[in-house]
């Protein structure tokens, strides 16, 4: 009677433990070709898989979610007393994961027939998020939500940007201030104003020697003589004999006339 306890308690542990190893085995597994990658030209990382599922799957393309938590980051900096870069591994808490998500083709493509396992390789890249580090990677069934096979922590090998963690000093004597030269616009004025009053000196004195000579040679200046109007002046000249000898003629006939007009009357 003492024993049955214990018997119950291990029947009980025996049925936990095979409903938790028909569930592991229900989700399948996934061997990984490696757990490092190393980063390639096109800043990416190219991962490769085997997926093994209980059973075939009744579609030829199984939507699947990878989620990958960032759990370790390699950085590279600048410390004081150190050539070059230094490496460490940053530890990380509390990222958002990565998601991608991928169809899974469970298709033999030489038999044309839906099979159980397969093997898949797909990219990730830089520019999605990714840096060279430590990830724990969770593949998810989308149709059910389900796990499959167990989440693995793999490397992504690479370089990441280095990060200048030197302590910046400043030390050394002030530079003295060169002695400040006063500006060659100031010389060129000082010699173009120069310049100025000589060529108004000069002028002045051309325009000076002009006037004398004007005045020596205004003595022997004559005025011009005035020139005769062909026209006339306007004045009326006394008629002369031959033409006072035509007037008397005429008035002389007027009148004759005058008078046998008049005896006629």
């Amino acid at each position: 009677m003492s024993n049955r306890p214990l018997v119950r308690r291990a029947f009980l542990v025996f049925i936990t433990l095979l409903l938790v190893a028909g569930s592991a085995l229900a989700a399948g597994r996934i061997d990984w070709k490696s757990k490092t990658f190393k980063e390639r030209s096109d800043k990416s990382w190219m991962l490769e898989l085997a997926i093994y599922l209980p059973r075939a799957p009744d579609v030829a393309y199984v939507p699947m979610k990878f989620e990958f938590q960032p759990e370790v980051y390699y950085e590279r900096s600048l410390l004081d007393g150190h050539d070059g870069p230094v490496d460490r591994k940053v530890p990380l808490e509390n990222r958002q994961p990565l998601i991608e998500s991928v169809d899974v083709g469970f298709m033999d493509s030489a038999t044309t027939k839906i099979e159980s396992r397969t093997r898949f390789s797909f990219k990730v890249k830089r520019d999605l998020g990714y840096e060279a580090g430590e990830y724990k990677v969770t593949v998810r069934d989308t149709r059910n939500g389900q796990v499959v096979g167990s989440p693995a922590t793999i490397i992504f090998d690479g370089e990441n940007e280095i990060i200048d963690r030197r302590a910046m000093v400043f030390s050394g004597e002030k530079k003295k201030k060169p002695e400040e030269k006063k500006p060659a616009a100031d010389e060129d004025k000082k010699s173009d104003s120069a310049d100025a009053d000589k060529s108004s000196a000069s002028d002045d004195s051309s325009a000076k020697g002009d006037d004398d000579a004007k005045g020596d040679n205004s003595g022997d200046d004559k005025p011009a003589p005035v020139e005769k109007n062909s026209s006339g002046c306007g004045c009326r000249l006394p008629a002369s004999p031959h033409t006072a000898g035509l007037e008397w003629l005429g008035a002389l006939a007027l009148g004759i006339a005058f008078a046998a007009r008049r005896r006629r009357d």
